[in-house]
């Protein structure tokens, strides 16, 4: 096999729980490639003893010493604090609009566990009669303070309303990682390895573009540069069980794939939707499905979520770039394409 195929094939196995076959792949890939950044990437996730992961980050970080996603997974192995936005970058519209989307994407990824605790402790509830539990899932226990304690301060001050709600859903979050990615989805398509510099450039694209009065403005993203800038953006919420997130950008189609973290174990979750301009000259998230684990998530929960969603982007945008007005927005062949202006 070739390192394509050998990588292939390491990453369906661990997909499917069989961590022993995907570390010889890897063991294989890497003795011919011992430079191949994607192996040791893997190989750190697959691996169990912390020392084992460290190690495997930094080869790959030797290896490309901008990934900031590698830098991410080591501050957070070796010292687990939150990182500080600076001032400049706190007055920057185009992080302040991002980083609002992504709190409430990563609360979306949580939305299974929630459903879990409603179902367990209402056996009798339409819920409950429309999950099918495949594995036993715990209740939802207390939540320990050091987990994403910024991110839950920073919701319950925006979104009292869903703080019960966001401790449940993490919580049974972490818990449902422990039974591994057995029957969890698979990611969409090959691995996308982040870039700092690709994250950036896309920053950049979107800030240099943003349209003038009366200006139509198109801008071209792809999905590895979307990637890219979700990574460098997540590293302001190292506390959130999430890591290695991606964009797959197919077929008008956006799927979010990415690995939720527990004590012990992870499992993947995987968010598929589209984005299209509204009758407001607004862009508009139709979220068709999001599954983590085992767990598919009932579609009217999907629709709580989704309303969250565009709340936020909404209020995001009116605040950062009022008058905006989208024309329209393609989503094919890995590349987002927006047109639009003030």
């Amino acid at each position: 096999m070739n390192k394509q195929e050998l990588l292939k094939q390491a990453d369906t196995n661990f997909q499917r729980g069989n961590r022993e076959l995907a570390k010889k792949y890897l063991a294989d890939l890497i003795n011919a490639h011992p430079n191949e950044e994607a192996a040791w990437l893997l190989l750190a996730k697959i691996a169990e003893e912390k020392e084992h992961k460290i190690e495997c980050y930094e080869r790959a970080l030797k290896i490309n010493p901008y990934n900031s996603e590698i830098k991410l997974a080591l501050l957070r192995l070796k010292n687990p604090k939150p990182v500080q936005i600076t001032a400049e970058q706190s007055a920057n519209p185009i992080i302040k609009i991002l980083s609002g989307a992504s709190v409430a994407l990563a609360l979306l990824i949580g939305l299974a566990s929630a459903s879990y605790a409603v179902a367990k402790n209402n056996p009798a509830s339409p819920l409950a009669k429309l999950i099918v539990m495949p594995t036993a899932t715990p209740i939802a226990e207390a939540l320990p303070d050091d987990i994403a304690a910024k991110t839950r301060a920073e919701v319950g001050e925006k979104y009292p309303q869903y703080a019960v709600l966001v401790d449940s859903l993490l919580s049974l979050a972490v818990h449902n990682a422990e039974n591994g990615m057995e029957g969890a989805p698979e990611r969409p398509g090959s691995p996308i390895i982040p870039s700092e510099n690709l994250g950036k450039e896309a920053r950049d694209i979107l800030e240099k573009n943003l349209p003038q009065p009366n200006t139509l403005t198109t801008v071209k993203l792809t999905e590895q540069q979307l990637t890219s800038w979700l990574a460098l953006e997540l590293q302001n919420s190292p506390d959130l069980p999430l890591s290695d997130a991606q964009i797959y950008l197919r077929d008008e189609t956006i799927q979010i794939w990415g690995t939720v973290n527990g004590a012990s174990n992870s499992t993947s979750a995987l968010v598929t939707g589209t984005l299209s301009v509204n009758s407001a000259q607004k862009p508009e998230l139709k979220i068709a499905s999001v599954q983590i684990g085992q767990q598919v998530i009932p579609s009217f929960l999907i629709a709580q979520a989704e309303t969250w969603l565009n709340q936020t982007l909404l209020e995001e945008i009116e605040a950062q770039a009022p008058g905006l007005k989208l024309t329209s927005i393609s989503i094919n062949n890995g590349t987002l394409v927006i047109t639009g202006m003030r």
